[in-house]
């Protein structure tokens, strides 16, 4: 038997917001990739992980993005688009975290960066749906790295077997999991209703 929950740990991206630059960047590189791939590339970019863990500044980011993927554009253009990719939540995602019971505490632990985080919060105010909030490019480590888990816990104070955690990535899934956290793979404000439900947490 599991301890009681005291922790509801959330991703952001691909759970309460959909990302929108895939398409940006396949007609970008002119079909040399799959979707697949391009994710892959992505997760696995120098740049994206310098900017996501705050090392690099926004221009610096671009640039080498840029050479990296040879895109067609230049940094102002590339940083105009980049920024709207975090402007459309999932229908309902205020409503859901207003509907949970008990007295979990609530974080969220998103890979993300300043120009991203600064927009979610401006346009969105996603920082206030969570009691903490736990970025990427504040903490200087990303999923699925077993120092950005253990930083929240250690914060928080709470086990890994007191924290439920939901994210889309099923490589973050299997980091928190390694580590004995209960986490779960959700894509999406719908299916993650579904298994806040199932979890009787709604």
């Amino acid at each position: 038997m599991n301890p009681p929950a005291k922790l509801l740990l959330f991703d952001i991206g691909g759970v309460f917001v959909q990302l929108s630059g895939v398409d940006q960047m396949l007609a970008w590189t002119k079909g040399l990739h799959t979707e697949k791939e391009l994710w892959n590339l992505w997760l696995h970019s120098r740049a994206v992980k310098s900017f996501e863990t705050g090392r690099i500044p926004p221009d610096d980011f671009a640039a080498e993005l840029i050479r990296e993927f040879s895109l067609p554009v230049d940094v102002p253009t590339f940083l105009a688009a980049f920024i709207s990719w975090t402007t459309q939540p999932f229908p309902g995602f205020k409503e859901l975290m207003a509907g949970l019971n008990g007295g979990y505490l609530t974080a969220s632990l998103s890979n993300t960066n300043e120009l991203h985080w600064d927009n979610l919060c401006d346009s969105l105010r996603i920082d206030t749906l969570f009691h903490h909030n736990f970025p990427s490019h504040e903490l200087g480590c990303m999923k699925p790295d077993k120092a950005s888990f253990c930083h929240v816990l250690n914060t928080l104070g709470v086990a890994p077997e007191e924290t439920l955690f939901f994210d889309d990535t099923s490589v973050n899934i299997d980091a928190a999991r390694a580590l004995g956290i209960r986490a779960h793979q959700v894509c999406g404000v719908d299916h993650l209703h579904q298994t806040l439900k199932e979890l009787d947490i709604l």
